[in-house]
């Protein structure tokens, strides 16, 4: 028989040290160990001075070079991860036109399926060239190409412009002309066209008979009246403005001089002169209560008018609900970004100012701000009571103003008797859109897709860029997944630009909706507004170095043993799911907690099936498909940065929903306790499709009292998770579970949650707040590179950020870095300089050395001493079962490449990690037999791995060994003896000439070098490199000196650090949550112009151009060509605005902090204006 020594990764875990174990030769140890015998002779005398020489060394000091037990392959991604789904197919028994009308109607969601009559449908076959719509057509049909290709032109001072080419079962429709149909007011193509590129069959559906329609059942039609203008915001006016520029632009130009007709009036106001500055309006005194009666009468006449009522129906449903309020000059009514309850206001007297404010940052003369002024007659906050969307523009008041308002909840009242007010305040709307935008409304595509459906396919042509409006996108190359995308991405504008084929494939994670903007659309605004080129330029070049840093990440790192890395891909997250994989997980609890620390620096919403409940009722979660709930939850998502839905115990619609909406799934188990056999998820998944392109994380829950987690790999096996973290679950948040049946009363625990936690500042070196900053992007990444004994710096360093209270949400190293960060990252708040000076003391041991001597074959050293110095110090720890995210570098000899390892036993991969070559064997890899050595040959100081796994802020600390670059120069050919003659002669100068092994040395880490530079210039890199060049690499036994050299440094270089990084410095003065939500509605601002366009946003803004008079010519050759003017227009006294809400409330501060409520967007309450208010 012979000596056995069982892997510290045993498949049953143990908490003792490695023992010996005799077995038979020809026995095969337990848990599929895998043997390398020393000797393959039976009993003999080798065996027996084995024996002997492991009596000595104290039994299992001698360890094999290798073992480890072959665990299973972790689960991979399902193919859908991946792989997008095939192209619909057209059914057999349906016409193609029949199939791509229905398509392009369903996205208006009308209540029934409206009939097709064959008649209503012509299909033509066109030859090249032909026209198949012209300028001066009627604009009240879709256009759908059946086969060939359609060119769509835009007419500008006499020349036509390609902005768009349409393919097979592409459309070409404004569903703005809807408006215009419904309101039976049909206009003309001004200055669009449509032509065949190709020979080509083309459908043509007229849509006249929709009047007819909406007559006969007007209620039918406030949906899809509410979606036409919800799209107008999303998909057109947002592009252009945000991503564009473009904000006056989108605006109707007016007459620089109106005179108002006084006898349109019912009460004196003299004649109005618009001026290039401002206008000077004068009023007759009233006495108070002429006034009163006067402003009441007019509003309800004009307010009837407007929303196409009669005299007797305004007064009867309008006379009490309107309220006259008064505006001093430059107060404010809306803000830009305002969530508050949107109301509609009616000039009556004075006049308004619509404008987008600049950014407050900005302080540059060449960034103008722009106004367009609402005149009496006029209302605004038609655009956001029809979307529900915060407010686009600002509006106060230039003069002193006085309007009439209506609240949101009366004018739902006024619908649900009248439907067809919806539709007269989308006319408003519509009125003072500028033709250049009604005309750009038919190349801006709006793209609907599904889960799994492709945006566009690797290789094909890119002949546009994609905005991401909502939802979530992922890029994938075969079955690697690149990147994921979320609300304001651009997709697609580098490859648009280099008129290149697409690099990638981007496929739909969840239901999501996109803004296609075609290359010919770009070309002709860049010609039509040249400033827009500069914002292009700035967001090529943003995009641009975003795919160059992608392509420069180290390459696929050999992570075969882990699924799919998690951090790297969690970025612009705005939906976060939470499951319990178990009853006795409190679901609830966790989620306040979450929300508790991630409020700290952000506005965020929790949603629950019982809080859904209580704002719509009951019965929208009793089918999975409901309109109401689906645009409730998407409002919430447009109105908060982060929103977190909290799933049932059970499959329900709610958790379906909840399953569907999330751009990340967190499983949330309990550590301590054994994973289900088969998961709900699991069941969940194979019932339906929801959330199997999702990414999933593991989330394990553990007590504040367990020193370490354990048995992780057991729920990893189980299922595919993306990543997994684990959190130290305070004991409140078992307070309120019954592990039979879960948390059930909600109000108990939210109501604690305020009372007891809310209030209390969040520590940001718990666990919550580290997994809050890794979902939102905002993790801070400890890199430690290799150098001997020179790591003890390390330690030192790591206590001043101690000490600083700098969070560390995930830890990397090489070499002795990946030891020290082990240390580290399995006890973040526990003493890592004793257990890191034990180990230097027995690397200091000379005996040690001795006894682990060998033929020098390939390495001096057996490595088994140095196996069991590292094995004392991490036992059996697995790389999961740490408390933070770690990874370690090693060089993989056998396939030439850098290694990541972020699974499998801690002890294997350090060890393979500071494995210097010609002092230890490389070490075997039990996963695929490689050969790994020091990872200092390839990247000594990986910071770039670490921002390549999604930390936002890198702290690198560098303790190599400095390259003496003073060398002597001894010209084109050198002797040996002369250089050895030159060291014996006492009398010689000294010289300083490299070795053949230095020179072996230095070639093995020039890519290393070279990388260090790259690391050192990275702006989210702060590079610190403590004085330690008089330390040598084994100098092992100056652990105390060198460690306080490292702690000396630290403290004033992290307090340096601190000082300069505003996103640390933001992490660590985290503010209650209540206090954060004082400022409410000037953070909802902020939000609405950065998060929804973050891309855009960071750029500087683009010159606008200067107001001239002289050159309003040239702005109105457009215009001319193009004016949509109704009939009625010039009748009217002024034109109805596309702006938005009322609002405005003195915040009402509660002393206990509570979680935010949803933004209602069916019962508002009145708001609470700052004004006077004149009582009726």
């Amino acid at each position: 028989m012979q000596f056995d020594f069982l892997s510290s990764a045993d498949s049953t875990p143990v908490r003792t040290p490695a023992r010996v174990r005799i077995v038979e030769a020809n026995d095969e140890l337990p848990g599929g160990l895998l043997r390398r015998r020393h000797s393959t002779g039976g009993p003999g005398p080798f065996q027996f001075a084995k024996v002997a020489k492991d009596f000595i060394r104290n039994r299992g000091r001698y360890r094999r070079q290798f073992s480890e037990v072959l665990r299973e392959q972790l689960p991979k991604p399902p193919s859908e991860y991946f792989e997008p789904l095939e192209l619909p197919e057209i059914p057999q028994n349906l016409r193609p036109e029949f199939f791509y009308l229905r398509h392009n109607i369903k996205v208006l969601e009308l209540q029934s399926d409206w009939p097709t009559e064959t008649s209503e449908i012509d299909v033509q076959d066109y030859n090249v060239n032909d026209f198949i719509a012209k300028v001066g057509d009627i604009d009240n049909s879709m256009y759908v190409v059946l086969e060939g290709t359609v060119n769509m032109y835009i007419n500008h001072e006499g020349k036509e412009y390609l902005v768009r080419r349409l393919d097979k079962g592409q459309t070409f429709f404004s569903y703005l002309s809807l408006i215009d149909i419904l309101m039976n007011k049909p206009s003309v193509f001004r200055s669009v066209s449509l032509q065949a590129a190709s020979s080509c069959r083309v459908a043509k559906y007229c849509l006249s008979h929709f009047y007819q329609e909406y007559q006969d059942s007007n209620d039918q039609w406030c949906r899809p009246i509410q979606i036409i203008m919800t799209r107008l915001l999303h998909v057109t006016m947002t592009t252009l403005h945000q991503y564009l520029g473009l904000g006056e632009e989108l605006i109707k130009k007016r007459m620089e001089e109106r005179v108002f007709d006084e006898k349109q009036r019912n009460f004196s106001v003299h004649s109005m002169r618009i001026t290039a500055g401002r206008l000077r309006p004068r009023q007759r005194r009233l006495s108070s209560s002429d006034a009163k009666n006067e402003f009441i009468s007019t509003a309800t006449k004009w307010y009837s008018e407007v929303l196409g009522l009669t005299q007797v129906e305004g007064q009867k449903y309008l006379n009490e609900t309107i309220q006259i309020l008064s505006y001093d000059e430059d107060q404010l009514l809306v803000e830009q970004g305002s969530t508050d309850d949107p109301c509609l206001y009616l000039v009556l007297h004075g006049y308004l100012s619509l404008s987008q404010t600049a950014d407050p940052d900005e302080e540059d003369d060449l960034y103008d701000s722009w106004s367009a002024f609402i005149y009496p007659k006029e209302v605004v906050g038609g655009l956001q009571l029809l979307s529900n969307e915060p407010a686009f523009y600002q509006v106060k008041a230039e003069t002193a103003t006085t309007v009439a308002v209506i609240k949101k909840s009366d004018i739902e009242k006024l619908v649900e008797s009248k439907p067809r007010v919806v539709l007269f305040l989308a006319y408003t709307v519509l009125k003072r859109l500028s033709p250049f935008l009604r005309a750009i409304d038919f190349a801006i595509d709006w793209v609907l897709l599904d889960s799994g459906q492709a945006v566009y396919r690797q290789s094909d042509v890119a002949d546009s860029l994609f905005v991401v409006l909502s939802g979530r996108m992922r890029s994938v190359d075969k079955k690697t997944a690149i990147a994921e995308y979320g609300r304001g991405d651009v997709l697609g504008m580098v490859e648009v630009i280099q008129r290149r084929p697409r690099t990638t494939t981007v496929l739909a994670v969840r239901f999501s909706q996109l803004a296609r903007v075609p290359d010919g659309l770009l070309n002709f605004i860049k010609m039509r507004y040249p400033q827009v080129g500069f914002r292009l330029v700035r967001l090529l070049g943003q995009s641009y170095n975003d795919t160059r840093r992608t392509e420069m990440l180290p390459p696929s790192f050999s992570m075969e043993n882990v699924a799919a890395d998690s951090m790297a891909q969690i970025k612009n997250l705005h939906t976060v799911a939470i499951l319990p994989a178990s009853f006795d997980v409190p679901i609830m609890s966790f989620t306040c907690e979450l929300f508790h620390a991630m409020s700290a620096t952000m506005r965020v919403l929790r949603l629950s099936a019982k809080q859904v409940a209580e704002h719509l009722g009951e019965t929208c979660l009793d089918k999975l498909a409901d309109f109401r709930l689906m645009h409730w939850l998407n409002a919430q998502e447009d109105t908060f940065p982060l929103v977190i839905y909290e799933c049932d115990y059970t499959a329900t619609n709610w958790t379906r929903r909840c399953l569907r909406q999330a751009d990340t799934i967190l499983v949330v188990g309990r550590g301590d306790k054994k994973p289900q056999r088969q998961t709900f998820l699991e069941e969940h998944i194979k019932m339906n499709q929801d959330g199997i392109r999702t990414r999933k994380e593991l989330i394990l829950l553990w007590s504040e009292n367990d020193a370490t987690p354990t048995n992780t790999y057991e729920w990893l096996k189980g299922s595919w998770f993306s990543g997994h973290y684990h959190v130290r679950a305070p004991e409140r948040m078992f307070k309120f579970l019954d592990e039979t049946c879960g948390q059930t009363d909600e109000n108990v625990i939210v109501s604690y949650y305020e009372k007891e936690v809310f209030r209390t500042i969040t520590n940001c070196n718990n666990d919550f707040a580290r997994l809050g900053r890794i979902l939102t992007g905002n993790a801070v990444g400890l890199v430690l590179g290799g150098g001997g004994a020179r790591g003890a710096a390390h330690v030192g360093i790591i206590e001043a950020l101690r000490e600083c209270n700098v969070p560390i949400d995930i830890v990397g190293g090489t070499s002795i870095g990946s030891f020290i960060g082990g240390i580290f990252a399995e006890n973040p708040s526990g003493d890592i300089t004793v257990r890191a000076k034990a180990w230097f003391m027995m690397m200091s041991s000379l005996w040690r050395k001795i006894w682990d001597l060998t033929y020098a074959h390939t390495a001096m050293f057996t490595g088994a001493g140095f196996n069991k110095t590292v094995q004392d110090i991490f036992a059996i720890k697995t790389i999961e079962d740490l408390w933070i995210p770690y990874f370690c570098i090693t060089t993989d000899i056998t396939s030439s490449e850098m290694r990541v390892h972020r699974s499998g036993p801690l002890w294997m991969y350090s060890r393979a990690s500071m494995s210097l070559a010609g002092y230890l064997p490389p070490l075997c890899d039990p996963t695929d037999h490689h050969l790994l050595l020091d990872g200092g040959y390839v990247n000594n100081v990986p910071a770039d791995v670490m921002r390549s796994l999604g930390a936002k802020t890198v702290i690198a600390i560098d303790v190599g060994s400095a390259s003496e670059t003073d060398l002597y120069n001894y010209g084109d050919h050198l002797s040996g003896f002369w250089v050895l003659w030159q060291r014996l002669n006492p009398w010689a100068q000294p010289l300083r000439v490299l070795g053949m092994e230095e020179i072996q040395s230095r070639l093995a880490y020039v890519s290393c070098v070279r990388q260090l530079e790259l690391v050192k210039k990275a702006p989210y890199c702060h590079y610190l490199r403590p004085h330690i060049e008089e330390f040598k690499t084994l100098d092992f036994a100056k652990y105390d000196t060198i460690r306080e050299a490292g702690y000396e440094y630290g403290i004033e270089a992290v307090n340096e650090m601190i000082e300069k990084n505003l996103n640390i410095k933001a992490l660590m003065t985290s503010s209650p949550r209540f206090a954060h939500f004082r400022h409410r509605q000037r953070e909802t601002s902020r939000y609405r112009t950065s998060s929804f366009t973050d891309l855009a946003a960071q750029l500087s803004r683009i010159p606008s151009m200067k107001h001239n008079p002289d050159k309003d010519e040239y702005a109105r050759s457009f215009d001319a060509v193009e004016e949509w003017d109704d009939e009625n227009m010039d009748e009217e006294i002024g034109f109805d605005e596309n702006c938005e809400e009322c609002e405005h409330v003195a915040e009402n501060q509660s002393e206990t902090p509570r979680i935010p409520s949803p933004v209602d967007t069916t019962n508002f309450e009145p708001s609470k204006n700052t004004v006077k208010e004149e009582k009726h």
